[in-house]
């Protein structure tokens, strides 16, 4: 098709316009350069800064661990705590001033202990101790008081039940057997029917609930603190995939120290 002098106009304006958008980004992107730069610049060294920030610890403690029991006409079992104790790692991540978030990993001992109950005659105290690898996140505020900082947090947490071991001062009955060994190891399952004869099934493995903690920072260094934990997981196992009526929850409190490398 032979060309006009109206499309020849066209496309020299078109192509004009193109040329002047070329060279118009060409000129921003100059003057964006420096600007972009200094951001990814800045962007790094809050990086740089936050990590040289983060701090790694270790803390260990005493637990008063205990469960609450609802059986399954909607009874609340008696049970008193017991001593164990905690001990782990934990991290420190500055979020703003004086808030950090910390995660942990830690190796938390939980139970209960119980006059009769569900598996001992009255008078005949069962004690079960359990074991559990247990990852808490908690925000932190850290405001500056006296020589260090007050700590005040809270935040989740989520466990995983190992094993156990378990003790009553007379025979336990399960039915119409009477065992023959009064002590016997602490297992995990979501299946009563997965369970093993002579072993106590405390409950399902995962456990998740909520820590609340105060406690004080000395020079930035050594911490003393006192938390304690709610369970919200019912723990309760099913029977052959049905779920029971009933509730097994952990529940404790306790007093740590540690300390930030």
């Amino acid at each position: 098709m032979d060309a006009t002098p109206d499309a020849l106009a066209l496309h020299g304006i078109v192509g004009s316009r193109l040329v002047i958008t070329m060279i118009t980004k060409k000129k921003l992107m100059n003057k964006q350069r420096p600007l972009i730069a200094t951001l990814t610049a800045f962007l790094f060294s809050i990086s740089l800064s936050i990590h040289a920030q983060t701090t790694v610890g270790v803390r260990a403690g005493l637990n008063f661990a205990g469960v609450r029991l609802v059986d399954e006409n909607g009874k609340k079992q008696d049970t008193e705590a017991i001593p164990s104790f905690q001990v782990g790692l934990t991290v420190d991540i500055p979020l703003a001033a004086d808030f950090y978030v910390q995660p942990a990993a830690l190796y938390s001992g939980k139970g209960f202990k119980q006059d009769g109950g569900w598996l001992a005659a009255p008078g005949n105290e069962f004690k079960a101790k359990a074991s559990y690898i247990e990852v808490p996140v908690n925000l932190l505020y850290k405001p500056h008081l006296g020589i260090g900082n007050l700590l005040i947090g809270a935040g989740p947490y989520v466990g995983y039940g190992i094993g156990g071991k378990w003790k009553a001062e007379g025979q336990i009955v399960v039915g119409d057997i009477v065992l023959s060994e009064n002590y016997g190891d602490v297992i995990f399952k979501n299946d009563v029917m997965d369970g093993e004869f002579g072993n106590y099934l405390y409950g399902k493995p995962w456990d998740y609930g909520a820590n609340i903690l105060i406690g004080y920072e000395f020079l930035q260094k050594l911490t003393l603190q006192f938390n304690a934990q709610f369970g919200i997981a019912n723990l309760e196992p099913e029977v052959s995939g049905t779920t029971r009526d009933g509730s097994v929850r952990n529940r404790g409190y306790g007093i740590s120290v540690g300390y930030r490398f």
